[in-house]
Order: C-alpha cells, then sequence, then structure tokens
C-alpha cells in the first residue's frame, strides 16, 4: 500500500512545451518581431529600430531590435525575462507602465516569438536605474528538451555580466538579436515596413513612441491611396450617431463596458488585397482583432462597400478584463464572451450605418456627375412635360444608386434611358424605377435586357431608313434623275457617302487655303470644275475633300493629274496651318463613266493609296448601301430572338 503521507504529485512539463509558445504562433518575421516591438513599448521606449538580415542565406545574418526602453537590471533578468508565464499587470502591480502607458504583455511568453523565424535569441540590456550591462543568450536546441522538468533549471550562457555603472545609464535600452534564422528569403523592407504599420497605432496614438525599419519611420497605415470617405470627419451634422463625440478625424463613444475610439474609410477603388479589407480592433497600440467586419451577414444596403472600406477601433478595455479575451498571437479576440459581445453588435450597427452612407455619398456624386451630362440633353428634357421630366431624372438617380455599375456604364444607361422614352418605350418599367425606394439589381437587370434591345432596334430603324433613301437615290441617279439633287443632299447628310462619315459636317474654317489651293491647281479656269470646290467636310483632326465632275464628262487622265495636285496642295497648306488641328486630308472624286477608261486604272489605284479615291455614283451609293446593311446585321445579332429586330430586316 502507498503511504498517502509521503508521496506528492507534481505537474511537469515536457522541454518541447517552447515550441508551441514560441515557434508554432510566430512564423512571419512581421508577426515575431511585432512581439518584441509590443516589449519595447511596455519598457517605456521612446525609439524602437529594427534591422534586416541583408542575405537570409549568410549563416552570420541577423534581425536587431534596438530599444531605448528602461532596461534590465541582472536580477530583473531573472526574475522578469526569464519567467515563462508571467503576468506582468499582476506582478507589476497595474495595467500601466511608470510613463503611464497601458501595457500590453499579459502571458509572459512573447518574448519567445523570436524562435519562429531564428534558433538563437541574444538579448543584451541596459539598466536605466542602476547602469548595469547585461547579455544572455537564448539557444533554442539547448531549451529544447526530451526531459521532463518540474522547474526551470536551465543553465544560460551569459557573455556579460557588469554591474551597476552610473555612466552607462544614459546608454539605456535592450537589443534583442535574432540569429540561425529559418528563413527561406529575406523580407522586402517597405512591405514589411507597412505590415508593421498595420499591427500598431503607433502614428494615431503615440507621439512618444517611434518604430523605424531600416533607419526608415514605419509609414502610416492611413496612407493608403485614394481615400474617398473618411468617418468621422465626412458625417455631415444631422448623421452623427446619438452618444458620439468626433475629436478631429476620430470618433469616441461608450460601448459596453468601457469607451471606444474608432475610424472608417473607403476608398475611391475596391481594395484590391482581401485582407486589407475590413476594420481592426486595437488594444493599446497593438492590433487583436485582424481586419473583419464584425460578423455582418448579407443582405446589407451598401453591401458592396465593403470592398472598399478599412478602419480602426481602439478597445483598450477589452484587454483589462478579467478573462483574457484575445488570442495568443494577438490575431483574434473572442467575441463569444459576454464582455465582448456588446463591442460586436456595436461594430454591426456601425459597419451597417456607414455602408448605408456609402452608398448614397457614391449615388450623389454620381448624380452630380449625370447632371452635367444631362446638360447636353437639356433640349430633349424641355421637350417633355413637367410629370415626363420628373420620371425620367427620377429613373437616372435611382440607376445612380447601383454602385456596381462603372461611370462610363450609367453614362449610356442614363442617355438609354432617355432615349427609351421619347420613343415612346420603356415607359412603365421607366416610371416603376423612378418609384421604387432601393434600386435593386434585378429591376437594373430587367431594365439593362430590355434597353439593349430597344436601343438596338432604334439604332437599326434609323439604318433601315437611310437604307431607304439611298434605294431611293439610286434608282433615281439610274435614270439620270436628280443628280445636282443627290449632291447637295449629300453635303448635308455626309452618311450617304459611307457609315464612317456619320460625324462628318461641313468645314467652313478652311475656305480661303481651299480656295488656294483650287487656284494653284488650276481649278478655277477650268470649266470642267465649274470653277468651284464642291464640299468640304471635317470630322475630328480629318478632313476630307468631296469633288462632284458634272455629269456627261468623260475623266481623263489630265482630270486625275489635276485632282491630285489639287488634294496635295491642300494638305501641305492644311498641314502647315497648326492651329486648324487636322492630321489627315483626303480626296474623293466622284464622275460618270470611270470604268469605260480602262487604261486609267493604274492611277485610280495609285490615287487610292495616296488618300484619294475615284468613285462613279453607282458604286458610290452601292458601297454605302453594302456597310449600312452589314451595319443593320450587326444590330440584329445583338437579339437575335427579338421579332421585332428580325421582322425590320426582312421588310
Amino acid at each position: 500500500m502507498i503511504d498517502s503521507k509521503n508521496e506528492k504529485l507534481y505537474l511537469r512539463f515536457h522541454g518541447r512545451i517552447i515550441d508551441s509558445l514560441g515557434i508554432q504562433m510566430y512564423q512571419s518575421p512581421v508577426a515575431a518581431i511585432a512581439e518584441l516591438v509590443a516589449n519595447a513599448w511596455d519598457a517605456d521606449a521612446e525609439n524602437v529600430r529594427i534591422s534586416l538580415p541583408d542575405d537570409v542565406s549568410d549563416p552570420q545574418a541577423t534581425f536587431t531590435i534596438k530599444d531605448d526602453g528602461h532596461g534590465m537590471s541582472f536580477a530583473e533578468c531573472q526574475d522578469f525575462y526569464l519567467k515563462i508565464g508571467r503576468n506582468r499587470r499582476e506582478s507589476d502591480g497595474g495595467d500601466t507602465s511608470e510613463k503611464g502607458r497601458p501595457v500590453l504583455g499579459r502571458k509572459g511568453i512573447g518574448k519567445f516569438a523570436g524562435f519562429g523565424i531564428a534558433e538563437v535569441l541574444e538579448v543584451e540590456t541596459t539598466s536605466k536605474k542602476t547602469g548595469e550591462h547585461t547579455k544572455f543568450v537564448l539557444d533554442l536546441a539547448n531549451l529544447r528538451s526530451s526531459e521532463y522538468i518540474s522547474e526551470i533549471a536551465q543553465e544560460l550562457p551569459v557573455p556579460i555580466k557588469e554591474g551597476p555603472d552610473p555612466s552607462k545609464i544614459e546608454n539605456h535600452g535592450t537589443t534583442v538579436t535574432l540569429k540561425r534564422l529559418k528563413l527561406s528569403r529575406r523580407p522586402n523592407s517597405e512591405a514589411f515596413a507597412k505590415s508593421m504599420s498595420r499591427r500598431f497605432l503607433v502614428n494615431q496614438s503615440a507621439d512618444d513612441f517611434r518604430v523605424f525599419v531600416e533607419g526608415s519611420p514605419i509609414p502610416e497605415d492611413r496612407l493608403l491611396a485614394g481615400v474617398e470617405f473618411d468617418f468621422p470627419k465626412d458625417f455631415r451634422d444631422d448623421e452623427v450617431p446619438d452618444g458620439v463625440k468626433v475629436d478631429g478625424n476620430w470618433a469616441q463613444e461608450k460601448v459596453g463596458g468601457g469607451r471606444v475610439r474608432w475610424r472608417v474609410s473607403f476608398t475611391k477603388d475596391p481594395i484590391e488585397t482581401e485582407e486589407f479589407r475590413g476594420v481592426s480592433v486595437f488594444c493599446g497600440i497593438k492590433i487583436a482583432q485582424t481586419p473583419f467586419f464584425f460578423h455582418l451577414s448579407g443582405g446589407l444596403s451598401g453591401q458592396h462597400g465593403q470592398q472598399y472600406m478599412f478602419g480602426e477601433v481602439q478597445a483598450d478595455f477589452l484587454d483589462s478584463l478579467h478573462d483574457d479575451i484575445i488570442t495568443t498571437e494577438r490575431q483574434r479576440i473572442n467575441w463569444e464572451i459576454d464582455e465582448a459581445k456588446p463591442v460586436l453588435e456595436w461594430g454591426q450597427e456601425r459597419l451597417k450605418k456607414l455602408l448605408r452612407l456609402w452608398k448614397e455619398r457614391r449615388a450623389e456624386e454620381n448624380i452630380a456627375k449625370i447632371d452635367n451630362k444631362i446638360a447636353a440633353f437639356s433640349g430633349r428634357l424641355e421637350r417633355l412635360n413637367a410629370r415626363e421630366r420628373r420620371i425620367v431624372k427620377g429613373a437616372i438617380k435611382k440607376i445612380a444608386t447601383i454602385e456596381t455599375l462603372k461611370q462610363e456604364q450609367f453614362e449610356s444607361l442614363a442617355s438609354a434611358i432617355l432615349t427609351a422614352w421619347e420613343g415612346g418605350r420603356l415607359k412603365e418599367l421607366i416610371s416603376d424605377v423612378s418609384d421604387v425606394e432601393d434600386m435593386s439589381e434585378g429591376i437594373l437587370l430587367s431594365l439593362l435586357a430590355e434597353t439593349q434591345v430597344l436601343n438596338a432596334l432604334h439604332v437599326a430603324e434609323a439604318v433601315k431608313a437611310k437604307l431607304e433613301i439611298i434605294r431611293g437615290l439610286e434608282r433615281r441617279i439610274r435614270a439620270k434623275e436628280l443628280e445636282n439633287a443627290v449632291r447637295d443632299y449629300i453635303a448635308k447628310n455626309p452618311w450617304l457617302l459611307s457609315p464612317e462619315w456619320e460625324t462628318f459636317r461641313i468645314e467652313k474654317t478652311v475656305k480661303n487655303l481651299v480656295e488656294a489651293a483650287a487656284k494653284e491647281a488650276k481649278l478655277d479656269s477650268d470649266p470642267d470644275w465649274k470653277k468651284r470646290v464642291d464640299l468640304v467636310l471635317s470630322s475630328g483632326r480629318q478632313l476630307l475633300i468631296v469633288e462632284f465632275m458634272r455629269p456627261g464628262l468623260k475623266v481623263d487622265r489630265d482630270h486625275l493629274n489635276r485632282f491630285q495636285e489639287y488634294v496635295d496642295i491642300l494638305s501641305i497648306k492644311i498641314h502647315a496651318n497648326t492651329k486648324l488641328g487636322f492630321l489627315n486630308v483626303s480626296g474623293l472624286l466622284v464622275a460618270e463613266k470611270l470604268a469605260d477608261n480602262p487604261g486609267l486604272q493604274p492611277l485610280f489605284d495609285r490615287l487610292q493609296r495616296a488618300g484619294m479615291e475615284c468613285l462613279e455614283w453607282d458604286g458610290l451609293l452601292k458601297r454605302a448601301e453594302s456597310q449600312w446593311d452589314e451595319f443593320l446585321e450587326i444590330l440584329v445579332q445583338r437579339a437575335p430572338d427579338d421579332d421585332r429586330l428580325s421582322d425590320l430586316r426582312a421588310s
């Protein structure tokens, strides 16, 4: 029988528990070194300087983290630093440091974070109180033990142990050097600094604490490019929630058992990296919850805005609760704890409101932009009666609230709505859109589907009308009718030449240059040219010269050479006058019986290569008809199952 009076039970720890404390949770340089920066904060440091290795494959490569905090005496190294699991807040009798900073350390294991990326931690420290200078080494290979131990009894190498020395006090602080690195590649300095800034509210919360990477201060994370809306700063007077006090760029309010401080922004373009979207929660200056959306579910007004949102909430009291609700690596908060639930619910309500405001702001911007665009349609809108004008404008404004629409899509759809209403189409659907309170994407899709067909139908009807005109003119040309009338009609309707000239208009600014070129080419003295230039058209930076030879004239080589000379002279004059802004000058000669002189074909080909075309009346209209026919076929293919378009093509 066992003598119960002499037997005792001991809680024993395996030496490999160090793996769980240091290695398994801090396997990135940012995560590991962030813990050492937090230690410097607790030590009342004002400056922390981080140096990265040049080449991690070099056996001598190191990370160094140097601070100017209060440092440690030899006894403090033993009693404080080398006690695993020591709760600094309880052992030091408070939640604040000597300078009044909220203490971050609580679990007493952050010192082992460096083992996630290195096998050796070298700690060198000088005490601000005594000037003692101590250096000791933690070697993972020695600390890992296959034995079970009941108390810490590992003897550590101590290369430096210097007693109190007032002359050394001015050099107080601690340097941690990480050696025998376990990384495959060196972290990028800029990316490392940005990632470090996302783990701390250094720039927003601490005037006397600065962190440097490779000699440069870590950037303010809020320098994220393209911020469009910044709350609470962009709250309007009637939008500030009850209980919120706006302090510059930050808001403060009471939540649950404490106070929170927050700031949430939206970018102009979606945030490409998903892990950067959302709101981070900080306790003190250190992150406690990586960016998230407070577990919001779907079906939100402005939900698409989550792709544009980032922000910070500072809730220090969550780290002062009796229960430790922050995970060891300080990446997540246990929101199931009763004291944390009010903050979670508060965050959901705030984000819902901000997403709704974002949606409204975006709609207002779209509306302001479309108001400018609508100016181009003012004449068309004014022809509508007051009721119709209100409906059409109302529909356009509702369309503007669809945040997934790009600006050019929005403008195109707004124009299509106007066109459809003018054509007596979609009136019922447009009225429904104008009256609906919250524009859904389902309504938008139905509108898009119908306007796509109706726009194609509208254009197709116009093309069909043009084809009928061209065919009518063809018949009259063959009958030797209306040649002069056709010439005048083309002058006013250049689309008859080709669909590509739909946007051409009569150009009068070059009149003097045209007359001078005609004179130099002796067109003004030749009766075959009727002493005048027929037509000068322009579109953008292109100029087109059209000449109609008199009916019955048989065109010869001299006519063609003179036409080429005229266009060439005019081109030289146009290019010399840069104020006109034309870059290209081309020519078109319309005459009869060109095919009767096959010997001129090489000259026709040469002129065409030089940007000058020669066509007979019948050929000109036949080509235009063929091109408009192709255009009509393309329009029909946009909605091949729509009977209205099919009937139009068949007619």
